[in-house]
């Protein structure tokens, strides 16, 4: 379906990634993308093939995932709107180094690398907006990586609660008003925070009888949300 090229202007205007840039850079980024459309559960690339483009997410959520050579797999990352994913590919044009799945019904902003490397060339001073987005990501590999090494399994799930909940909320400091419901499974966390599901079942139970959350079937239901980030 072709989408009007005023529609993904004004999409993209609503995205932190792309906010800054002025009218006509954004026109002309628009130009060269083209809307998607994903329904849950649907690969949208996989790890080792040819990396050609970058998404930026308009709705819904996205599961970042790495295999290892025993063919486990981890959740690195769940992005939601105004994220981008794809980028390293599209920038070095080497294979993917993760696999994107929409965890629920998902559009994104898709740029092809082509159209995106012409469009820096004429507009080099845009490409800031891109590097500002890397930098970001790299510091928030950063804190993972301290998280990992310095706080225990509670710490890091009620840190991983609260910002898998933002990602449902508007830009800028979430406000998060109770109750928020989370889409996610104890699988899906287990595999964020790279423990057994078993773990992250126990901890959630210890959460729900503190009166912080309920469970239920694929989703987590947060009833105090900022008792949650004190305690993160």
């Amino acid at each position: 379906m072709t989408t009007p090229a005023s529609q993904p202007e004004q999409l993209m205007r609503d995205l932190p990634l792309l906010a800054r840039l002025p009218g006509e850079d954004m026109r002309a980024l628009a130009s060269r993308g083209r809307m998607r459309s994903y329904p849950a559960g649907t690969t949208i690339f996989s790890e080792g093939e040819r990396g050609d483009s970058l998404h930026v997410v308009v709705e819904g959520r996205v599961r970042i995932t790495v295999t290892s050579g025993a063919g486990d797999e981890a959740t690195v990352a769940m992005v939601g709107p105004g994220d981008c994913f794809g980028e390293l590919s599209l920038l070095d044009g080497r294979p993917r180094s993760a696999s994107a799945i929409a965890s629920t019904p998902t559009k994104t902003f898709m740029v092809t690398r082509d159209g995106f490397v012409e469009w820096v060339k004429e507009r080099p001073a845009a490409a800031l907006a891109i590097m500002e987005t890397l930098s970001l990501r790299l510091r928030r590999t950063d804190e993972a990586l301290a998280d990992l090494a310095f706080l225990d399994l509670a710490h890091r799930l009620a840190k991983q609660l609260i910002a898998l909940a933002s990602i449902h909320t508007s830009d800028g400091p979430p406000k998060l008003d109770p109750p928020v419901r989370i889409s996610v499974t104890q699988g899906e966390l287990a595999s964020m925070l790279g423990v057994s599901r078993e773990s992250v079942n126990k901890q959630l139970n210890l959460f729900a009888r503190e009166g912080l959350l309920t469970l239920s079937r694929g989703a987590v239901t947060l009833l105090d949300p900022e008792a949650l980030r004190r305690f993160a």
